[in-house]
């Protein structure tokens, strides 16, 4: 979900800095030419992604070894988004999906929890087969998923953090006594998480709307995030802080890595 706050912003200022940046990672070689934004575009990007797949490969070489896994999530997001097969980027997610990191890298949580939420679309949808089945024999969906649990493989039978999936009955809009005709299934910590096929379509881009100052906290680099609209404050935080309703995963020279609820995305200061 975006932040109640997020709108596209983008000031000629940003698009100057972001053109500068870009210069620098051609000439330092990074992703042979590609600027970080092309690597974490902001507006996923969909279609062919061979050429995308190209340059997080070339970007491979060169970036520091802390920001692999995000690279390599980046390669399973793409596709995705792209509707690539299934068996292209599924075992890589179920990979990412299992990452452990060490002690106070903000990246491999993160990338851990952006593969977890994908995850839990794809198990949602092989779910949906199996309630759509009852439902085709009973012309009512199951008061329960413990009522179809000899159905349930059992790899389905928790969510990718090894919770119970929410799952409940309702009524079709307009019809509430037909209790039974609908249903609303969830991770335990996202229950509203959107399915497969309309998170990949009509994606929006992700939230950009702040002024980014470089601050010194304790002798660590950090970053104020301020409204761009108003200047109001939004938060002023290291790397592994919280942004509104997003994370701050890297701190680079003149540019940042930041995550929402399914994405990454960079930003320019």
């Amino acid at each position: 979900m975006r932040p109640p706050w997020a709108s596209t912003c983008c000031s000629t200022r940003w698009r100057a800095d972001a053109l500068a940046l870009g210069i620098c990672l051609a000439v330092c070689g990074v992703g042979r030419g590609a600027t970080v934004e092309e690597l974490w575009p902001a507006q996923a990007p969909a279609g062919d992604a061979t050429s995308v797949i190209s340059q997080l490969d070339a970007a491979a070489k060169t970036l520091p070894p802390e920001l692999q896994p995000a690279l390599q999530f980046q390669k399973v997001f793409v596709p995705i988004i792209a509707g690539a097969p299934q068996p292209v980027w599924r075992g890589e997610l179920e990979r990412l999906a299992r990452l452990t990191a060490a002690r106070n890298d903000p990246v491999g949580p993160t990338v851990q929890r952006l593969a977890r939420v994908w995850l839990a679309r794809v198990q949602m949808q092989e779910l949906d087969a199996v309630l759509r089945k009852y439902y085709r024999n009973n012309v009512s969906f199951p008061e329960s998923l413990a009522k179809i649990a000899k159905d349930i493989p059992s790899h389905l039978r928790s969510d990718p953090w090894g919770e119970p999936w929410m799952y409940q009955v309702h009524a079709p809009q307009g019809f509430k006594k037909q209790t039974d005709q609908r249903y609303q299934l969830g991770p335990t910590r996202l229950p509203q998480l959107t399915a497969l096929k309309q998170a990949t379509r009509n994606r929006p881009p992700a939230p950009r709307p702040w002024k980014v100052t470089a601050r010194d906290i304790g002798g660590t680099r950090a970053l104020e995030f301020r409204l761009a609209s108003t200047g109001a404050p939004v938060a002023t935080t290291q790397a592994g802080g919280a942004v509104g309703d997003c994370v701050l995963v890297h701190v680079g020279q003149s540019w940042a890595l930041l995550a929402n609820q399914d994405q990454l995305f960079t930003i320019a200061f």
